[in-house]
């Protein structure tokens, strides 16, 4: 009786109660975190541009780049040459399509003034690391977002002197000096491997849009400058039709330019024309209220420079003495908040993960069906009670004891259902991987408790008086511990390093857990429980 009032009153079995209950509320308030292989998904298929050596650099920079999104349960599969595949949980129209909008990019960060290049993605050391910089500000009436990185110190030195003395003083009927300053441009994927075609009326709106400004584009530039830091050949078609002298040009330049960027606003003939010369076309129509050049560039900010950064203001003679700056930051303008936040967002994604060494050719997607997970499901709750029966027929035949195996067996089922609720509540998908996972740390558990019961046993055996039962526990547990340890040295290097060995990191995360819910909250509960049982039956 005294034995019974003990395991009652014993903190273990109360604190094992809390987390059954707990875990009871997380998977009935939060369901279970299902994976891609239960679930189903989108699969897109990826044809890059050209063959790669490293096909697996490519991979890693997408899985990277969705990794960064906050897309969890991603899987990128590469094959030979120039296809690769990856499957995402999300089915939903919009989240497709701003999934296949970041895989597309290419990500090819640079920054010009009067067309040279002042520095690239792989010049930036940190992004969106300083707190002080507020990242969207809402700015009369439209909003703006700001992105702050650090370039490093050859990068910033370049900067330095490509931009010393770009502003020119002018002085105002008051008395007073202003700065008429340099534009910067921030291009993504800038089309230098491409042709630009456009309409001669297209050209001319653009002119003006570029003249009087937008909310993305700051006015007063002129469109000279923005041609000569996009970098490429421009085609202007007057009357709807290639001039002689065009057709020549497009000729020449297909030896090395194989892609057309066309402004679909002309005939179809003119199409036909430029395609039979064995171009590639993309097609991209005029919007009412945007430059098509801005639009097909990757233009993604036009930043004015001010004196304090170029040198005119204090005055520096010589550009050695000006300052070197390696925080610098990206700006740019949207209609509303949530264009603000997904510009900047997706713009941070490209910088962190970095560039594609080649562009995409194409992406197609379908959506892969439930079906077959629900069916993996099913199998594996078959196995998996299998196996229990499994367990608890050995466990009977070792012990002789039905109270003593339905202890055993039933600390299993608990440390199962904990360790599954508390892996998907913190945001692990339980797919086959993760389930791999759990049950690996059921089977360590019914190890663990095959190792306190033998001491239980043993020590028996010997009486009382030569073992005290304190000392037989702390002995089991030692073990235990040390095993768990081994364990936990193992798993959590993966789960650290999860975007390299991200295929494992949900196997590494379930074992993680279940081992800690073991030791934690079910070893030192069926100790108390086993306890009471041989001292009672």
């Amino acid at each position: 009786m005294a034995a019974k009032e003990e395991l009652i009153k014993s903190w273990r079995i109360w604190f094992l109660i809390f987390v059954i209950m707990l875990a009871a509320f997380l998977m009935v308030f939060n369901g279970i975190n299902f994976g891609i292989d239960f679930e189903g998904g989108t699969m897109f298929q990826i044809h890059l541009a050209e063959k790669v050596q490293n096909i697996e650099e490519v991979s890693n920079i997408i899985e990277s780049r969705l990794n960064w999104s906050g897309l969890q349960d991603v899987r990128v599969y590469a094959t030979e040459g120039e296809f690769i595949f990856v499957i995402v949980r999300q089915t939903e129209p919009e989240e497709v399509k701003r999934i296949e909008s970041l895989i597309r990019k290419q990500g090819k960060f640079e920054v010009l003034i009067d067309g040279n290049v002042m520095f690239t993605g792989s010049d930036l050391i940190a992004v969106d690391q300083n707190p002080n910089i507020p990242g969207i500000r809402e700015f009369r009436g439209y909003y703006e977002w700001q992105l702050p990185f650090v370039l490093s110190i050859q990068a910033a030195k370049r900067f330095r002197d490509l931009a010393f003395h770009k502003c020119t003083p002018v002085v105002l009927p008051d008395g007073t000096t202003d700065y008429d300053c340099a534009y910067t441009y921030f291009f993504i994927d800038r089309p230098v491997n491409a042709v630009l075609i456009m309409a001669k009326e297209t050209y001319d709106n653009d002119s003006l849009l570029f003249q009087s400004g937008t909310q993305e584009i700051p006015a007063g530039i002129n469109i000279g400058e923005i041609v000569k830091n996009i970098g490429t050949d421009l085609l202007i078609v007057s009357d709807k039709k290639l001039s002689s002298e065009q057709k020549e040009k497009l000729e020449k330049l297909a030896a090395k330019k194989k892609l057309a960027i066309i402004d679909a606003s002309l005939p179809k003939d003119v199409v036909e024309e430029i395609k039979e010369i064995g171009y590639k076309i993309r097609l991209v129509e005029p919007k009412k209220n945007e430059p098509w050049l801005y639009s097909v560039s990757g233009l993604k900010s036009i930043v004015r420079l001010r004196p304090s950064v170029t040198g005119n203001d204090p005055y520096v003679e010589r550009k050695e003495d000006a300052k070197i700056l390696t925080e610098l930051q990206i700006v740019g303008t949207a209609p509303d908040k949530e264009k603000a936040i997904q510009e900047r967002s997706e713009l941070k994604i490209l910088l962190n993960s970095g560039a594609l060494p080649v562009s995409v050719e194409s992406i197609s997607h379908y959506w892969t069906s439930p079906t077959q997970g629900k069916e993996f499901l099913l199998y594996a709750v078959i196995i998996g009670l299998i196996v229990l029966f499994a367990v608890s027929a050995v466990i009977f035949l070792r012990y002789r004891h039905p109270i003593l195996a339905t202890a055993i067996v039933f600390t299993a089922i608990v440390e199962a259902f904990v360790t599954t609720s508390f892996t998907s509540a913190l945001g692990q998908s339980i797919d086959l991987a993760a389930l791999a996972g759990i049950i690996a740390a059921v089977g360590t558990g019914v190890d663990d408790q095959i190792v306190i019961t033998d001491e239980l046993l043993r020590g028996a055996a010997l009486g009382r008086e030569a073992i005290s039962l304190l000392r037989r526990i702390k002995r089991a547990f030692f073990i235990i511990m040390a095993a768990a340890a081994t364990t936990l040295a193992t798993m959590v290097p993966i789960i650290v390093f999860g975007f390299v060995l991200v295929k494992i990191v949900g196997f590494a995360v379930a074992i993680t857990i279940g081992v800690l819910v073991g030791i934690f909250v079910t070893r030192p509960a069926y100790g108390e429980i086993a306890r009471y049982i041989l001292s009672e039956y």
